[in-house]
């Protein structure tokens, strides 16, 4: 309505400025044309008074919408919102971050022999239902500059520190700190605890050099990022010194001491391929009097493609690794060999199809050999539990294992596995 009045204004103005000029046209004299000028800046000067007042009037408006929308919110907060009275109800606030989950599987072998059947250091077990462990895992900050981490494993037999240890972040020279009981980092897999692996079990090579179990014990670590080299994108050295061992490659004498190192190279390829490289070593004692050494050396590949329009599903992972091993014996130094390669292809949101092929010689005869070939699906049902099934192929040429009565035959094996977690810990890689 006011902008209706404003126009009969503004036309009758208009009328009169117009009468006035065709006065003027007829006279021609100065005051006619001064009476124009008036008129047309009084309408000027009116429209502008209305134009201000109509944005007062709408500020005013979002002013008091905003006043409204202010007091709903505050409501909202004083009635889901946290309140601490004391120091003491905010101690819950500390809590580490818990997890536990839960690894069974069953396990079925064409050969009865108790070296493949039985659960050992080189065998998870066959021809029965397993718990293959049980995991508590309890990680926190502990103050800005470190971070605290265990995991406990509890199987039907024992109850065990997996890991547990406390990091010193971003230190001088780029370096963060490692101390406690921990896996050392060599290679790609000896990181991942066994519910995280690729497939059900440990590649070949890693078991008869270290056992099912990992590389790792109590000591020290050091993480270094380096400037980037050889063209990487990222390039980092991890260093340990720690007691360990598992009477396969290196003895079990808490005497002993390992020495770790670690070079990794990233490459990020496109948006949505990656590739690392790495190259390692430990070396240590391999007999309990702590006379004769071991060296395994390891180098090791990792390609990944995930799209990052389809992450959810798709993803493509091959990992390969070549270890080589030199021992000294009695009867002079011992050289071995093994490697494997796996992949792993995610065919939707919830399947998987994994491979795999392994060789490896014992470490203290290159003569004896064994070779497995693996395949298997996973059905990830959530984040939280996934299902798998594992078929595997292994051809062995063993006379004489260490600690191991024969035979040992060829066979077949098929695993089913259910694993399951709570907690923000899950199933991701470690």
């Amino acid at each position: 309505m006011r902008y209706l009045g404003v126009c009969c204004i503004v036309l009758g103005l208009v009328i009169c400025a117009g009468n006035l000029v065709a006065q003027s046209t007829e006279t021609t004299t100065d005051s006619t044309r001064q009476k124009i000028k008036n008129l047309e800046k009084s309408v000027h000067d009116l429209l502008e008074k209305l134009e201000k007042q109509e944005q007062e009037d709408e500020l005013k408006k979002l002013l008091e919408e905003a006043r409204k929308l202010k007091a709903v919110e505050k409501k909202e907060e004083d009635g889901v919102g946290k309140k601490f009275h004391t120091g003491v109800r905010q101690q819950s606030a500390l809590n580490p971050n818990i997890s536990v989950s839960g690894d069974f599987f069953a396990g079925l072998s064409s050969s009865g022999a108790d070296f493949i059947n039985d659960e050992s250091e080189r065998s998870y077990g066959n021809n029965g239902f397993f718990l293959r462990e049980l995991e508590l895992s309890l990680l926190a900050p502990l103050d800005p500059f470190t971070r605290g981490k265990s995991f406990l494993s509890v199987t039907e037999e024992s109850i065990s520190i997996e890991e547990a240890y406390m990091e010193w972040l971003n230190l001088p020279l780029a370096m963060n700190l490692k101390v406690g009981l921990f896996n050392a980092e060599f290679g790609i897999l000896n990181r991942y605890h066994d519910h995280a692996l690729p497939q059900f079990d440990r590649p070949k090579v890693l078991v008869n050099y270290f056992s099912v179990a990992y590389l790792g014990g109590f000591g020290l670590a050091g993480n270094f990022l380096l400037p980037r080299l050889l063209w990487a994108d990222a390039s980092m050295f991890d260093l340990a010194v720690l007691n360990g061992g598992n009477g396969i490659s290196f003895t079990n004498e808490k005497r002993s001491v390992l020495a770790v190192a670690n070079f990794t190279n990233f490459y990020d390829i496109t948006h949505n391929t990656f590739f690392e490289w790495r190259l390692g070593a430990v070396t240590g004692y391999n007999d309990a009097e702590l006379n004769r050494q071991s060296v395994v050396g390891n180098i090791s590949a990792n390609l990944k493609w995930i799209p990052s329009d389809r992450a959810k599903y798709r993803t493509f992972d091959w990992k390969t690794e070549f270890l080589y091993s030199v021992r000294d014996e009695p009867s002079g130094s011992k050289r071995s060999k093994g490697f494997y390669t796996s992949i792993q292809n995610k065919l939707n949101a919830r399947w998987w199809l994994t491979g795999r092929i392994d060789y490896t010689e014992l470490p203290y005869d290159n003569n004896q050999n064994e070779w497995a070939y693996t395949i298997g699906a996973d059905f990830w049902q959530s984040e939280f539990v996934f299902l798998r099934c594992q078929y595997q192929y292994s051809k062995r040429n063993y006379v004489d294992i260490q600690d191991y009565d024969g035979p040992y035959p060829d066979d077949h094996s098929l695993i089913m596995q259910v694993n399951w977690a709570m907690g923000p810990h899950k199933h991701e890689a470690y």
